[in-house]
């Protein structure tokens, strides 16, 4: 019976136990089938987002698609680096990081199609398979800029041909002007020698008895053939010199058309100094120029930006003014100046009539208004020959080949001729409308011997513009 007993416990533990190992076991399913499940979930995640950076195909083929990756660096971050270099290339811009691929290339491709747009027919748009193709649209560029060249030297040399060409044509007429005047010269002495026999014939005629009247008109019907002979012959050669005038002319024209006369202004815009340093918060300026190159306090400049053409009415950018000079250097104050447009230093430094080499020579004409009151000032071109002189200049009274500007200021106004009624109240008058009417004949003189001269011709206002002293003497009067 307790054998019985003792073995039913058996059979009882053994089956508890195995219940107990069948749950345990049971349960252990389901956790591991649960964790099977959310691993599977995630790797299936994973492997879609791996598929969204590559493939599988690709994976295997990451070498050969983007190469060697860099040190450091995984395939994607290489391929990020290759499109910055290739945008570096492209643009010659530093990408930023924090800009996405797309948005790198979509910039590159709007550059690309700016910059083909601003070529217009210059460039043929090499179309490829993802729109312009650059290297194409470069090498057609390079050939048409070897064919420019190539045409540019061609025209060079037809230049230097036709100047040569000109250049004898020149020597020739000079010769034949030189020939005419030595003619010239000749059939005046032959006419004032026949005119001379003519009126001493004449008066022996009249003194003389009829043979003699009779030989002596002979002689005079002579004489008068040998004068109107030679007239012909002047009027041969005051054609041929007419021929040769409008040869020149001619020669001109088409020396013109290929080679333009050079500006005459652009003396006056040739930097007379450089800027070493700019103080913008101290509104102060350094100068390469000092004592040495004889630049004294007081002494302004006009300050021009280098990159862009000076405007028509002369106005710079900036005004300085100089107030301490040392033997090699000057330090200048800013008078005027746009701060939208600072001064840097490679703008250029002019003023018109200071030079630190040499002494420029003008000629003054004309009425000024120095004080802008609207009103002709009596001593206006005094006080303009004064303040060139006092800033180095050298004022002459006529232009010749050596004058380097002309300053005018307005034409001087002729009154109406007084009337004899006029007179007789004011005796003076006649003498002040002739002073006026010769003021007006040299100021017109003066602006014509300029331009046959090319002698640049500035009015007052570009004048002051030019000097850097506009500023001031709106300020303090030009003296």
């Amino acid at each position: 019976m307790a054998a019985r007993s003792s073995q039913s416990n058996t059979m009882l533990y053994s089956l508890i136990t195995f219940v107990g190992l069948f749950v345990i076991a049971t349960v252990c399913a389901v956790i591991f089938y649960v964790k099977s499940e959310e691993y599977r979930t995630q790797l299936e995640t994973l492997r879609t987002d791996t598929e969204r950076l590559a493939t599988a195909r690709e994976q295997t083929a990451l070498t050969r698609i983007v190469g060697k990756a860099e040190t450091g660096k995984s395939y994607l971050a290489t391929m990020q680096s290759l499109v910055n270099t290739l945008y570096r290339a492209i643009t010659g811009q530093e990408p930023s990081e924090e800009i996405p691929s797309d948005v790198k290339v979509n910039d590159v491709i709007m550059q690309i199609n700016t910059t083909m747009a601003a070529l217009g027919d210059d460039a043929n748009p090499a179309v490829g398979v993802e729109g312009v193709a650059l290297l194409n649209v470069i090498e057609d560029l390079k050939q048409k800029l070897d064919g420019a060249r190539t045409r540019l030297q061609q025209l060079q040399d037809a230049c230097y041909a036709l100047q040569d060409d000109f250049d004898n044509l020149q020597e020739q007429i000079q010769q034949r002007q030189n020939l005419f005047l030595s003619e010239l010269d000749t059939s005046q002495t032959l006419v004032d020698q026949i005119r001379t026999e003519y009126e001493q014939l004449r008066q022996q005629m009249e003194n003389a008895t009829e043979e003699q009247i009779a030989t002596y008109r002979e002689r005079l019907e002579n004489e008068q053939a040998r004068l109107r002979a030679r007239q012909l012959e002047l009027q041969e050669t005051e054609r041929r010199l007419q021929e040769s005038e409008s040869l020149l002319q001619d020669a001109l024209a088409k020396l013109e058309a290929i080679k333009p006369r050079p500006d005459v202004e652009v003396p006056a815009f040739r930097p007379d100094a450089r800027i070493v340093r700019v103080d913008l918060q101290n509104e102060l300026v350094t100068l390469d120029v000092g004592r040495q190159d004889r630049v004294y306090p007081g002494l302004t400049f006009a300050i021009y930006q280098s990159n862009v053409p000076i405007p028509e009415d002369g106005k710079g950018k900036a005004e300085i003014e100089v107030f301490q000079v040392g033997q090699q250097v000057s330090v200048a104050r800013i008078v005027r100046w746009d701060r939208r447009n600072p001064i840097v230093p490679d703008d250029l430094v002019v003023n018109l009539i200071w030079d630190p080499k040499t002494s420029n020579q003008f000629v003054v004409v004309g009425d000024f208004d120095t004080t802008r009151d609207g009103r002709i000032n009596l001593d206006g071109a005094e006080q303009v020959k004064e303040l060139i002189e006092r800033w180095g200049g050298v004022v002459r009274d006529d232009i010749n080949i050596d004058t380097d500007f002309v300053i005018v200021g307005a034409e001087p106004v002729v009154p109406p001729r007084p009337t004899q009624d006029e007179l007789d109240v004011d005796p003076t008058a006649f003498q002040r409308y002739e002073n006026s009417r010769r003021r007006a004949e040299v100021y017109n003189e003066m602006l014509t011997k300029a331009g046959n001269l090319r002698v640049p011709v500035f009015n007052y206002e570009r004048f002051l513009y030019l000097i850097g002293y506009d500023t001031l003497s709106a300020k303090m009067g030009i003296n």
